[in-house]
C-alpha cells in the first residue's frame, strides 16, 4: 500500500470515529425533539476519546497524504 492510500484509509477512519460519537449518544433517542436530542448532546463530553482520536488520525491521514505527494514529485 502506498502512501497516498495509506493516508486516505487513515481520513476514512477519522471519519468514522467521528460519526460514531454522534451514533452512540443519539441510539437511545427516540424522539428528536428539543428537549431529548439536548440532552443527548451535552452527553457527548463523554465520549471525548472518540473525537481525539479521529483528530489523530486525521492528522496522520493529511501527512502520509502530504508525504505520498511529495515522493510522486521526486
Amino acid at each position: 500500500m502506498n502512501r497516498r492510500a495509506a493516508g486516505v484509509s487513515f481520513c476514512f477512519i477519522a471519519t468514522i470515529l467521528f460519526v460514531s460519537r454522534y451514533f452512540i449518544v443519539t441510539s437511545g433517542v427516540v424522539n428528536y425533539a428539543d428537549v431529548p436530542l439536548k440532552r443527548a448532546l451535552v452527553r457527548l463530553g463523554d465520549y471525548d476519546i472518540l473525537l481525539i482520536l479521529s483528530i489523530v488520525s486525521l492528522i496522520i491521514g493529511v501527512i502520509y497524504i502530504i508525504k505520498g505527494e511529495i515522493d510522486k514529485e521526486k
